[in-house]
């Protein structure tokens, strides 16, 4: 894995804002949006590069592709009262744990997703490692962190080996926001993110509006970027986000119950 360098922090869009300002600059449409960073984390082959794709490209790759150091991706979404915000999602490789970045990589986060395979007991037992990187690196931080525990490939119940109770009695020993996904059907995924960004504004969903997002999905995509290859040079693949149906179904979970 090629090791980055400080100087290889991936470019923001143009424009972008720190996140959780509001950013006031004259741009082309002279829009203002809340900006909300999320990191996402978790052992490598969980399916992280899946959701984020999803979220942000309504598509599902079915190779696997390893992420060697960092993706980024943002979208806009929209909330109640026509707020706005620009949603910076920061995928992080699995061999990141132990690298010198991930300092570098949660620094302003406002929200973290642990992603875990629900097929795969040791991807789940690892979270735990993921969980105290994390708080090592974020102690002092100004920002209030929401911290969202996600089991993904819930297509694959059959073969599911992590009890719903340990998801469940895990995010409540850590304060954590327990979701399931499926990054392959689009399960929940526009949903828990709209919702976890909602939660950390402080902005109240009702349960219409909340499963409202099973149904249609808004926002834009802003671009994508790809840091950190084989060579440690990244691309900027621009991307194009038409609405359409997301056939998600609500998660047998009551996650939507679970908005704090």
């Amino acid at each position: 894995m090629a090791t980055m360098g400080e100087d290889d922090a991936p470019e923001l869009p143009k424009k972008s804002p720190v996140p959780g300002q509001i950013d006031d600059s004259d741009g082309e449409d002279d829009i203002e949006d809340k900006v909300i960073k999320i990191v996402v984390v978790g052992d490598g082959a969980s399916g992280k590069t899946s959701i984020c794709q999803r979220f942000a490209k309504e598509s599902f790759d079915k190779s696997y592709h390893q992420t060697l150091g960092l993706d980024f991706f943002s979208r806009r979404i929209m909330l109640p009262q026509e707020m706005q915000v620009l949603v910076q999602v920061w995928d992080i490789g699995g061999q990141s744990i132990a690298g010198e970045m991930i300092d570098k990589y949660l620094t302003g986060a406002n929200i973290v997703f642990f992603v875990y395979d629900v097929t795969n007991s040791k991807s789940f037992e690892n979270v735990g490692d993921w969980l105290s990187v994390v708080k090592k690196n974020l102690k002092g931080s100004e920002n209030d962190v929401k911290l969202v525990l996600m089991g993904n490939k819930t297509d694959l119940e059959e073969r599911r080996v992590v009890p719903v109770d340990s998801h469940r009695n895990f995010s409540n020993s850590n304060n954590m926001m327990p979701t399931y996904v499926s990054a392959k059907t689009g399960d929940t995924v526009y949903m828990i993110f709209r919702q976890a960004v909602a939660d950390c504004l402080k902005i109240g969903l009702s349960r219409a509006e909340i499963e409202s997002d099973i149904d249609i999905v808004q926002g834009s995509v802003i671009e994508a970027t790809k840091v950190g290859g084989k060579d440690g040079v990244g691309d900027t693949r621009k991307v194009h986000f038409v609405e359409d149906k997301d056939t998600a179904q609500l998660s047998r979970s009551d996650q939507s119950r679970n908005t704090s």
